[in-house]
């Protein structure tokens, strides 16, 4: 076989395995990310590919040894991530390879351009996409040492025990050097119950703690400008008062979403209380509902479809932090 002709076999291969990639990074920015701009963008790219120009006269896909080649790490995806980062991944190589055996003959074409832009499309989606692994959580525990009727470290251990499986540090007046110390201690706690920590505003006590995430609030930095110093290991939530807002925090890749308050609540008792138009508007999401929640009111939110609640002084001003918890979790279901 002459070399043009080998050549020609390389180009078809990788333009169909780029436009694969392609495909799926297109679909995933339509289905999972509602991105109308990204997946047009990429769209765009899939097409201008295509109009390359190649012969597939000596394709031969029973004789190609390629396709019976395969490693495991190709069958293995857990999670959205996985399969975009594999997919921008073949894309690229893919394109590298066109590019260079294009250089062979006269045919003039943008796939450099096309590579560029591919890499950054690639990345905008990992950037949407938010934290790698995230969870819904059930019971998330909002504590500040002062409100503690008991020991901090005996109410978490209690909530812990009882099934929490997450705890939000907020301190507003511990010094950085201490809340860093705080937050690695409630970590070693947590840890052995399997819950996660995420820290209430503070980016920079994530970075040095590396805890499981972080939660801003309206007045804090970005979600986006979060997730460019974090990385997609980091869960980012963040506070949401109206369904609009809620939307565009999602669409800039919060991980979870605060919704309230539901309730009024004694931390903080100047919020207005929220519809509940409002939670049932992020059911479809991780969310977790905050304010003013109690053993004897989270039915109703229960019985709206929420599947996580975040719980304050309920918690923290109870003797037994334990029994709180676990109400929480098994309400007495009110009569309608």
């Amino acid at each position: 076989m002459n070399t043009m002709s080998v050549v020609q076999r390389i180009l078809d291969a990788n333009i169909n395995r780029a436009a694969e990639g392609m495909r799926v990074l297109e679909d995933i920015s339509r289905f999972e990310l509602n991105n109308r701009g990204l997946s047009k963008k990429i769209k765009c790219c899939r097409h201008a590919l295509r109009s390359v120009k190649t012969s597939t006269e000596f394709r031969d896909v029973a004789n190609d040894v390629g396709t019976a080649i395969s490693t495991p790490q190709e069958e293995c995806r857990n999670s959205m991530h996985d399969i975009a980062t594999a997919a921008g991944n073949r894309c690229a190589e893919a394109l590298r390879v066109i590019e260079e055996f294009l250089k062979l003959s006269d045919n003039q074409n943008d796939i450099e351009q096309i590579r560029y832009e591919m890499y950054d499309h690639c990345a905008k989606i990992l950037h949407l996409l938010g934290a790698s692994i995230k969870k819904q959580w059930g019971v998330c525990f909002v504590m500040t040492v002062d409100d503690c009727l008991l020991a901090w470290q005996d109410t978490l251990a209690q909530s812990l025990v009882a099934g929490c499986d997450c705890v939000q540090v907020r301190e507003k007046n511990m010094s950085t050097a201490q809340l860093i110390t705080h937050v690695r201690k409630v970590k070693e706690i947590a840890d052995t119950h399997s819950a996660q920590v995420i820290v209430n505003d503070r980016v920079d006590v994530y970075l040095a703690t590396k805890v499981a995430g972080v939660h801003l609030g309206n007045n804090d930095m970005s979600v986006s400008d979060a997730r460019n110093l974090c990385g997609t290991e980091c869960i980012i939530g963040a506070t949401a008062h109206t369904t609009s807002m809620s939307k565009e925090l999602i669409a800039h890749g919060a991980d979870y979403i605060g919704v309230g308050a539901m309730f009024n609540s004694p931390t903080k008792p100047d919020v207005q209380v929220a519809p509940l138009s409002l939670l049932k508007n992020v059911l479809a999401y991780n969310h977790l509902a905050i304010g003013g929640i109690t053993p004897n009111n989270v039915h109703e939110l229960y019985n709206e479809g929420c599947k996580g609640v975040a719980i304050s002084s309920a918690i923290a001003s109870s003797p037994v932090p334990e029994k709180v918890v676990a109400k929480i979790l098994q309400p007495e279901r009110q009569p309608a």
